[in-house]
């Protein structure tokens, strides 16, 4: 993607919060902002978290890290961002959600924190009068499960799941429930700017970011989790595939939609300095894939190949189900989507650290 911005919307040295900081993605993303200039003021929710980043990002000077226990509540953002002094800043990028199945409530552990924590930034940023909110959703708020595979059809952010909060509670499985949740906060948010605007305008637009699942190396070896238990439910899907043994079946594909971790941080970036970005919603994909295209990429690298299964090389499911079409991040926000075998090239041998571990 192009390096520059012609007068760009928000610029260095803007100071940009970024919630979540500790995250996959978000990781990648305060990397990205710290290295153009921009000072950052992450958010984590516990003290451990917060000496992480610092030691994660540790060559940054422009980084400060502040801990919000509670992401449902704006009081307590606001609270944290008073006691840092400083400038106030300029935009918000909103990555602040759990993404995990292990779940013993699906209302308390995820729809609760999605949803709550969705009205709580953007009345943050309301209070603080920052210029833009970039809100991070999902593929999950776009796919309709309902309707199957769907061979032929073609998603994009045009789409949404017609999932609403009663379904994510009364859901079958943790996935269902996850995909209600991130469905409910993203309708949310855009009824939040709705609603303000008609009362007399906010000082602040919205852009809506829709990752598919998220491939690709952690930002650094710091970030490195120190055990599988560890990794998130996207990059389970490639442990699972490079450690299942060079005898054993490919397991079977979940979720064939994905995209580069790079990319979308590059994304979160883009969405903040493209004035026409704003009040857009944009899918983040580089395309469908399958299990058996992880294995034939990571063992034509030469990775593992005594973990990785071989299944039926060549073999593809993309006719079996529906495709994605990302056009629209790619013209309005420059992206150039990393191939799969660059985004294993940089995934696999992080995850192969921790399996000789």
């Amino acid at each position: 993607m192009s390096d520059t911005v012609t007068s760009p919307f928000v610029s260095p040295p803007s100071t940009i919060l970024v919630t979540g900081a500790n995250g996959y993605i978000a990781s990648h993303t305060v990397s990205q902002l710290l290295s153009k200039g921009y000072k950052v003021i992450g958010t984590v929710r516990s003290s451990s978290k917060r000496k992480h980043v610092l030691s994660t990002h540790a060559s940054h000077g422009q980084l400060s890290v502040i801990v919000v226990e509670d992401i449902s509540r704006a009081s307590c953002y606001m609270d944290a961002i008073a006691q840092l002094g400083g400038e106030a800043p300029s935009a918000i990028l909103h990555l602040a959600a759990p993404f995990s199945y292990a779940v013993s409530s699906f209302e308390s552990d995820l729809l609760i924190p999605a949803v709550k924590g969705s009205q709580a930034i953007l009345e943050v940023a309301q209070k603080l009068g920052v210029k833009r909110v970039v809100h991070t959703n999902s593929f999950a708020s776009i796919y309709d499960a309902a309707l199957g595979p769907r061979p032929g059809y073609v998603y994009t952010e045009k789409d949404w799941s017609p999932l609403t909060y009663q379904d994510g509670i009364n859901a079958p499985n943790a996935p269902t429930a996850y995909r209600a949740a991130k469905t409910v906060a993203e309708k949310s948010a855009w009824d939040f700017i709705k609603a303000n605007q008609d009362k007399g305008g906010l000082s602040f637009d919205l852009v809506s970011l829709c990752p598919a699942m998220v491939f690709g190396p952690y930002v650094n070896a710091e970030a490195v989790p120190g055990s599988s238990s560890e990794l998130g439910e996207s990059v389970k899907i490639v442990w699972d595939v490079v450690t299942a043994g060079a005898g054993a079946d490919v397991p079977l594909t979940k979720g064939p939609v994905w995209v580069d971790v790079v990319d979308v941080a590059v994304a979160h970036v883009r969405a903040l300095e493209v004035e026409e970005a704003g009040g857009e919603r944009y899918l983040l994909a580089a395309g469908v894939y399958c299990n058996q295209e992880i294995a034939d990429s990571v063992r034509e690298l030469g990775l593992g190949k005594e973990l990785v299964p071989v299944g039926t090389p060549g073999k593809r499911e993309s006719g079996a189900h529906f495709g994605v079409d990302a056009g629209k991040a790619e013209r309005s926000l420059g992206i150039r989507w990393t191939t799969m075998e660059e985004s294993m090239r940089g995934l696999v041998p992080q995850l192969l650290g921790i399996e000789r571990k």
